[in-house]
């Protein structure tokens, strides 16, 4: 069986930072408030004059130079975002056109929180088939321009920052077998996905849309009752994410036979500090073993395992030859992990 081989990852953020002093001036907050309930201290903020789909093919195209790897060589693109440039075609046929690319299958996928762990299955699947060679994994968000920067609209707006990541997997056959946890072999060795449609209403943005009951898309009204801004019910999303991330945890760990001291680094979404810290000590690991940045950052969905791998790598602290864990838990519910030799 062949084995997906991460053959680099790279991102890319705004220039542009807001931090909480500058968000304490446009609602009631302090940058106390924000830092003991989220861990988050700034955020990045996209320009105007860009997309999520340009911030996408920022990230691809440092990727693609950072590893010299030949544009024209690729052969599937798989992208993530909830919040897309348009309502519909998706992101992926955009990067793909300004890539310079054509033919090739750009597919998106839709797991909000959980969509690049997601990404990275789906690619392990088509690279194990052999049907492709490569992929490049996209993550990118704009989540910005839908946050309210007023009282009413800061238990989001203070949460989420823009940027994006990218990832490329090569398909590979080694004459020894495929990756494990228990070799040295370089590859996507294991993952899990799960969804749970219980929750999908409990972390959501409902408008605008096709639901039951409206007779439109979006109305003036909806519009002037900012209907069109996220709702979460943050106890019971707090308690779910958790949950989720520790199952998905304990699930990788026991179907591969591996305790989570033979782990070199742990890799969450970055949602919320208090989340991490929280599943980090029920899974008994030390603080060093586990990478977060969303101090600077906020959540940026998609974007945020390729930015934290991008910047793990810069530190020193994600190394080839690394069992690395992803966890990550989102929207729908959904959730998923990936576990890979780097």
């Amino acid at each position: 069986m062949k084995t997906s081989v991460v053959k680099g990852v790279s991102c890319f953020v705004p220039e542009k930072v807001v931090t909480n002093q500058q968000l304490s001036q446009m609602m009631d907050t302090t940058d106390e408030w924000i830092t003991e309930r989220t861990g988050i201290k700034e955020r990045h903020m996209a320009e105007r004059t860009s997309s999520t789909s340009d911030l996408g093919l920022k990230a691809a195209k440092n990727l693609l130079a950072k590893i010299q790897f030949p544009t024209q060589d690729i052969e599937l693109i798989i992208a993530a975002t909830v919040t897309p440039d348009y309502y519909f075609p998706g992101i992926g046929v955009q990067i793909q056109q300004g890539l310079g690319l054509s033919k090739i299958p750009a597919i998106d996928i839709r797991g909000q929180c959980s969509a690049f762990a997601w990404a990275i299955t789906t690619a392990y699947v088509y690279l194990r088939s052999g049907f492709y060679k490569n992929a490049l994994v996209i993550g990118s968000e704009i989540h910005s321009r839908m946050m309210e920067y007023s009282t009413r609209g800061r238990n989001f707006t203070v949460l989420f920052g823009d940027g994006a990541g990218a990832m490329l997997l090569e398909s590979h056959q080694y004459p020894e077998g495929r990756a494990t946890a228990h070799n040295h072999l370089r590859g996507v060795i294991d993952h899990e996905m799960g969804s749970d449609g219980s929750g999908a209403e409990l972390l959501a943005l409902k408008r605008p849309g096709f639901a039951k009951g409206h007779t439109e898309f979006f109305s003036v009204k909806e519009a002037e009752d900012g209907d069109d801004r996220p709702s979460m019910e943050g106890r019971q999303v707090f308690r779910n994410a958790v949950e989720r991330m520790l199952q998905s945890a304990n699930t990788i760990l026991l179907r591969n036979g591996i305790s989570v001291a033979d782990i070199d680094l742990i890799i969450p979404h970055q949602a919320n500090m208090r989340i991490n810290e929280s599943v980090r000590e029920k899974l008994g690991v030390a603080p060093e073993k586990v990478f977060n940045n969303i101090q600077h950052y906020g959540n940026t969905t998609s974007a945020t395992l390729p930015i934290c791998m991008t910047e793990a790598e810069e530190q020193g602290r994600l190394k080839a030859g690394d069992l690395v864990l992803t966890l990550t838990f989102g929207s729908g519910f959904t959730w998923g992990a990936n576990l890979i030799r780097w």
